[in-house]
C-alpha cells in the first residue's frame, strides 16, 4: 500500500477513535460540552504522556551509558570498533562561519571540494572558537582544519563527533543571522554533516548577508 495511502488511512482511523471516545464520554457525562471538555483534558494528558516517554526513550541509552561508567569517547571508540559508526575524511578548501540566533548554534559551511559545501550545524561548535577573555580556558581556533573527519551512525548517518587536524585556517566570519531559512532554497535543510551539491561559498554568503 502507497504511504500516502496509509498516512489517510491513519487519518481516518484516528478520527474514528476520537469519535468513539467522544460518544462513550458523551455517555457517560450525559452532557455534549463536558464530553468535548473531558476529550480536550484527555488529549492534552496523552500529548504529555507520549512527550515524557519519548523523552526518556531518547536519553535512556546515555543513561544507562553513565551508570556503566562509560564515557562518551569510549562509546563512540566502541561504535567505531562494533561498525556501528563509519569515519567520513574530508579536506576543507574554504569556509564560512556565522552564528544562528534563533538557536544559538553554530553553522558552518566548508567547501571540500568536487562542488560540494558540507554544512556543520550546532552548539557543539563553539567548542572548536577561540577563547580570549578568559585566561584559565584561552585557546586558539581550533576548526575548520585543512584536513578533519566527521564519525557518523552508520545507519541514522547523524553526525557523533568532528575530529579536527592540526592544519588550522581561518574561515570567512559572517554577521550573525536570524533568518535561516532563507538557506532552504539553496538545498540545505540546516541538518548537521548534510553536504549539497553544485554550490559556491560565494553565493551563500550572499544569501546569508540577506539573511539579517
Amino acid at each position: 500500500m502507497p504511504i500516502d495511502v496509509k498516512k489517510k488511512w491513519l487519518g481516518y482511523g484516528l478520527l474514528a477513535v476520537i469519535v468513539v471516545i467522544y460518544v462513550l464520554l458523551w455517555l457517560a457525562i450525559g452532557d455534549p460540552v463536558g464530553a468535548f471538555l473531558s476529550l480536550i483534558v484527555l488529549a492534552l494528558g496523552g500529548g504529555l504522556i507520549l512527550a515524557i516517554l519519548g523523552y526518556f526513550s531518547s536519553n535512556a541509552p546515555a543513561w544507562f551509558r553513565r551508570l556503566r561508567g562509560v564515557s562518551w569517547d569510549e562509546h563512540l571508540r566502541q561504535l567505531e570498533a562494533n561498525g556501528e559508526a563509519v569515519r567520513d575524511e574530508y579536506e576543507a578548501i574554504r569556509a564560512l562561519t556565522v552564528e544562528e540566533l534563533n538557536t544559538s548554534s553554530l553553522l558552518h559551511f566548508v567547501d571540500v571540494g568536487g562542488g560540494k559545501v558540507l554544512c556543520l550545524y550546532g552548539q557543539q561548535y563553539f567548542d572548536f572558537e577561540p577563547i580570549t577573555d578568559d585566561p584559565e580556558v584561552n585557546q586558539p581556533r581550533l576548526f575548520p582544519t585543512k584536513k578533519f573527519s566527521l564519525l557518523r551512525h552508520k545507519k541514522k548517518g547523524e553526525v557523533l563527533s568532528v575530529f579536527p587536524g592540526s592544519d588550522v585556517f581561518e574561515p570567512t566570519v559572517c554577521h550573525p543571522i536570524t533568518k535561516p531559512e532563507k538557506l532552504f532554497d539553496l538545498g540545505f535543510e540546516l541538518k548537521d554533516g548534510e553536504i549539497v551539491s553544485g554550490l559556491s561559498l560565494d553565493v551563500i554568503e550572499r544569501v546569508m548577508q540577506a539573511a539579517k
